[in-house]
């Protein structure tokens, strides 16, 4: 398979090969691993949230059971549409049955009823994975770096252009820089800028033109938003959300005991709304947000982090505090692992 060059990879993710039977798309900007996993999984198969047509897997599963992985891979489609297979790694650990699938497709001994998507962080050129799916006929590996300058002034360009909006030199200057880093952070920032100036429909005609001032003013509230961005994630299990605002907010000085203490609150606000009845004036009293995507949010994780799994997680934290302060391991790793952790069971909930 040639190596596809970072020019055209969106292109040949939004119209894969037949050819191909499996994908590697890895990489330290977990935001666009996502979203690229995301464009493949939509072109693959006709609604990415069907279970009969989609298969997800994590490396726990490919551990607890090897044999997990051939099995859904050989599954036929109870709607006889295409299927999809998706594992989600954190690095090599948990790859053997994968290797040995794309190893099998490779030489023809084995048949595949599904297409096979693995989703990694970042990869050396000497690991096994990419040492097998870069050079195969019947796969690709799709790697996910940083956005360049130019590449996240077009992405911001496209989107704000989409709602009728465009920078002055000046905002331009002083707000891209902050978008660099993780293509999920980007997006919901240009988004956010974009909701603070209305959409097309309902903006007023002429203000169409984002300045310093608008730049600033979204800016202004940017610590707690970068404290929301993890604890929402985490406790909605989407690991793959939480730890890229994690690393974002990490390497934009904010200090993980911060995160930690914000955690601790949300976990302890969770627990005061569910004493109190969990009702609306319940969530009132408790200053938890009552309006808007935050609130749904909140309810949502209300219905989830509960009786004894809200007390484990909650005792996790402690139990975390602790460590932090003994100091025996970096504080950044220790408060990390809670995080996954957390968002782990969060994602076992849903499932």
């Amino acid at each position: 398979m040639v190596k596809p060059s970072p020019r055209d990879v969106d292109a040949r993710l939004a119209r894969p090969d037949p050819a191909l039977k499996a994908y590697l798309i890895f990489g330290p900007d977990r935001g666009l691993v996502h979203e690229r996993a995301d464009t493949l999984a939509a072109a693959l198969v006709p609604d990415p949230d069907d279970p009969f047509a989609v298969t997800q897997l994590t490396e726990e599963d490919l551990r607890a059971d090897p044999a997990s992985l051939a099995d859904a891979m050989a599954a036929m489609s109870l709607t006889g549409g295409a299927r999809l297979v998706r594992v989600r790694l954190s690095g090599e650990t948990g790859s053997g049955p994968i290797l040995e699938l794309v190893t099998a497709l490779e030489k023809g001994q084995a048949q595949a009823e599904a297409c096979l998507m693995v989703e990694s962080g970042d990869l050396t050129p000497r690991g096994k994975l990419r040492k097998l799916f870069e050079p195969a006929k019947t796969a690709m590996a799709v790697a996910c770096y940083a956005d360049s300058a130019q590449s996240l002034a077009d992405l911001a360009a496209k989107m704000l252009a989409d709602e009728g909006l465009s920078l002055t030199a000046a905002a331009r200057m002083a707000w891209l820089p902050r978008l660099e880093g993780d293509r999920a952070f980007a997006r919901s920032e240009i988004e956010k800028l974009i909701l603070f100036k209305g959409l097309k429909s309902q903006r007023p005609e002429g203000d169409d033109v984002v300045d310093i001032g608008d730049v600033e003013m979204i800016a202004a509230d940017q610590g707690d938003a970068a404290l929301d961005a993890i604890i929402g994630p985490v406790l909605d299990g989407n690991m793959a959300v939480a730890d890229s605002a994690y690393v974002r907010a990490l390497a934009g000085g904010t200090s993980a005991v911060g995160v930690l203490r914000a955690l601790q609150r949300r976990l302890d606000q969770l627990g005061s709304v569910a004493a109190a009845g969990g009702d609306d004036l319940a969530i009132t009293r408790s200053g938890a947000p009552r309006y808007g995507p935050q609130a749904a949010q909140f309810r949502g994780q209300m219905k989830m982090w509960r009786g004894r799994r809200l007390d484990a997680a909650r005792q996790l934290a402690f139990d975390a505090e602790r460590a932090v302060k003994r100091a025996a391991s970096p504080v950044d790793t220790l408060v990390g692992d809670l995080l996954l952790r957390l968002a782990r069971g969060g994602a076992r909930m849903r499932a």
